[in-house]
């Protein structure tokens, strides 16, 4: 059968090697542009197994600079603390002397373009996008696979989109509850974990007190998965890097297991890559809504038949993971999740470009 798209997986003893050796595996068919983004994945600022490592960020930059010496901007907008705490506790601030010309960003500080995005009924709502990932021709999505409590699985997409979303700094909620979500966790029964995240946050209501656009995704799981294919739409990752050295199962994205894989996952068509990472987990990548969404409008390859890997067959790499104890909840997309896409799909065939809030 013809492959459409290629992914390579790299499994080893050092995680900055796995990561190099995986972008290597994809030379030919990378290029970077003038506007270099590395988006890292602070969920938490605290805890480092919720958090993207320094070490794939140094063998992504290695990487990159062999090749261009051209500005790397790496930004983030944390969930619910301080960015800047997370690159000053994580060690990134220090890169800062060993490379030249790499730009740190707070995301949630930066300018932004007000955007619709659509939820079940296509009722439009008003969205924050950082202006610097919009404007960015190589956007670069890099984090660990963890398990989720909304959308099953944190991979490429869902890092880029999520990140990328306007959080309030000054006198929000957010900012007194956010360390809440890395404390409290650790003291309570894991049936009450849940309630200390953007999704148990919204629940309550609260994220729509919080000024956070982050948090006001989280309306229910079939829309929360229509808004992040309407956000891949828009601002797409042009490479996808997994690094799944140690990555989470359980109670993720910050309270999780860690899983000692040992693996890197890139590639250039996010969805073959976040579809090879979910089958690796042990999902079907038709579970996770966004990835399904994404595949049904042609915006990547999500057979499995039609992907080329580069590496060992995947077989070699399937660790299933336990998922959120939530999992049997999420799924729940699925009852009205084919309606609802066909009937979005539709009614944005009617733009050629993204609604804009005035």
């Amino acid at each position: 059968m013809e492959t459409t798209s290629t992914v390579a997986i790299v499994k080893g003893s050092d995680r900055y090697q796995n990561i190099f050796r995986a972008l290597s595996f994809l030379s030919d068919e990378l290029s970077f542009g003038n506007n270099i983004l590395i988006k890292p994945n602070f969920v938490s600022t605290k805890v480092q197994l919720a958090a993207t490592h320094v070490d794939a960020l140094r063998a992504v930059i290695d990487f990159i600079r062999e090749r261009t010496d051209k500005k790397i901007i790496i930004a983030e907008g944390a969930a619910t603390s301080d960015t800047f705490e997370g690159y000053r506790h994580f060690g990134f601030l220090k890169l800062s002397k060993r490379y030249s010309n790499i730009e740190f960003k707070d995301l949630n500080k930066d300018e932004f373009k007000v955007i619709a995005l659509y939820d079940r009924n296509l009722n439009p709502q008003p969205f924050r996008i950082s202006k610097t990932v919009l404007s960015s021709n190589c956007r670069i999505s890099l984090t660990i696979p963890k398990t989720h409590d909304t959308t099953i699985a944190t991979l490429s997409l869902k890092n880029m989109a999520i990140g990328s979303l306007i959080r309030d700094t000054g006198g929000s909620p957010l900012r007194f509850i956010g360390p809440l979500t890395d404390r409290v966790p650790k003291m309570v029964p894991a049936r009450l974990k849940p309630f200390f995240s953007l999704q148990g946050l919204s629940s309550f209501g609260l994220s729509r007190l919080g000024g956070s656009d982050k948090a006001r995704m989280h309306q229910g799981y079939l829309n929360i998965n229509l808004f992040l294919y309407q956000l891949g739409k828009i601002i797409p990752p042009h490479l996808s890097i997994l690094d799944g050295f140690e990555a989470m199962e359980g109670d993720g994205p910050v309270h999780g297991d860690k899983v000692d894989w040992g693996i890197a996952i890139a590639g250039a068509d996010f969805v073959a890559t976040d579809s090879v990472a979910a089958t690796l987990m042990g999902f079907s990548p038709e579970d996770i809504g966004h990835i399904y969404f994404c595949k049904m409008d042609g915006m990547g390859e999500g057979d499995m038949k039609k992907v080329k890997i580069l590496g060992s067959p995947l077989s070699e790499y399937i660790r299933p993971f336990k998922p959120h104890q939530s999992y049997a909840k999420q799924l729940g997309w699925k009852k009205d999740g084919g309606a609802a896409f066909k009937k979005l799909k539709k009614f944005l065939s009617n733009f050629k470009s993204p609604s804009v809030f005035r």
